[in-house]
């Protein structure tokens, strides 16, 4: 444990910390490629004594898919959360993959799209959301040329937080912590590097814009709109599909231009219209497999005004 990692740490992060810790030992003694069984039943039992968010993750669904049945909401629901356990213990299974083993597990679609944001010499954005197994499509995206730089919020145990970093950085990939990140990916791109970024997740309101998303305004980072216009960097939407068995595919989709805001007014709508679309193209793959997402987060929280 490192001194940083060392401070600040409480006996509920050392539980926390602990049951990890036992997972990954359960991990080694079970058989080759039962992590994702294993993770989905974790999965379950956890939601079981979870009240709270089983009535968010029904609530969010409900709201989405009214013209859909109670069956399949019910199914749409129960997959959610198998997939976040499964991708959660797969991810947590990575130290133990070789480059080889995670370009076996992650098949591309549309690479062409990232090498065409590439050329343009002026950094790529790559923009994700908490979908199939995120963690590890953005290992196996930076096993396609050069490491990617990941955005993230630091999670309050320190313990885990320093478990997930070695795995996100083992073959290459940086993390870049939200606190510092407008300066650091500025950094990055100017070295015509990739920044990933997830915006699907909900924001407090000094800090949002709302936009559609799924028929009701979400509360919406408006961070990569901003950074994509001062620098002309190419945002190039990408998602990790589950395709069963622990196997992914990784499909990149046309790049997003700054330009196409151009015509849409003063800098505020220009933002305001570039953030739509993120949206718009994220809710798109989610309702192409709605398993696949993190329903049970509460991203509608906040309200406008």
């Amino acid at each position: 444990m490192s001194a940083e990692a060392g401070e600040g740490v409480g006996l509920r992060h050392r539980l926390e910390h602990a049951l990890v810790r036992g997972a990954l030992a359960a991990l080694k003694v079970l058989p080759a490629g039962a992590a994702t069984g294993f993770g989905r039943g974790a999965a379950k039992v956890f939601f079981g004594f979870a009240p709270s968010r089983r009535g968010i993750l029904r609530r969010n669904i409900d709201a989405a898919f009214p013209e859909k049945s109670a069956a399949e909401k019910k199914a749409i629901g129960k997959a959610s959360v198998e997939n976040l356990g499964a991708a959660f213990m797969e991810f947590l299974g990575s130290s133990e993959l070789s480059r080889e083993d995670i370009l076996a597990r992650v098949e591309l679609e549309g690479e062409e799209n990232f090498a065409a944001a590439r050329r343009r010499g002026k950094g790529v954005f790559l923009l994700s959301a908490h979908f199939g197994s995120w963690e590890l499509g953005a290992i196996r995206a930076g096993l396609i040329a050069d490491p990617i730089s990941s955005v993230v919020r630091p999670l309050d145990n320190p313990l885990l937080e320093e478990e997930l970093e070695f795995r996100r950085t083992r073959l290459g990939n940086r993390v870049i912590r939200k606190r510092q990140a407008a300066r650091e990916i500025l950094k990055a791109l100017r070295a015509k590097e990739t920044v990933a970024i997830l915006v699907d997740q909900n924001v407090i309101p000094e800090e949002a814009i709302f936009v559609p998303f799924f028929g009701r305004a979400a509360a919406t980072t408006p961070s990569l709109a901003l950074l994509q216009l001062k620098t002309d960097a190419a945002v190039v939407p990408v998602y990790t599909w589950p395709l069963g068995g622990g196997r992914y595919r990784l499909r990149f989709e046309k790049p997003i231009l700054a330009e196409e805001f151009a015509g849409e007014g003063e800098r505020e709508e220009r933002v305001r219209a570039a953030t739509a679309r993120y949206m718009a193209v994220t809710e798109e793959a989610i309702r192409g497999d709605p398993g696949a997402w993190l329903w049970m987060h509460n991203r509608w929280r906040t309200r406008p005004a």
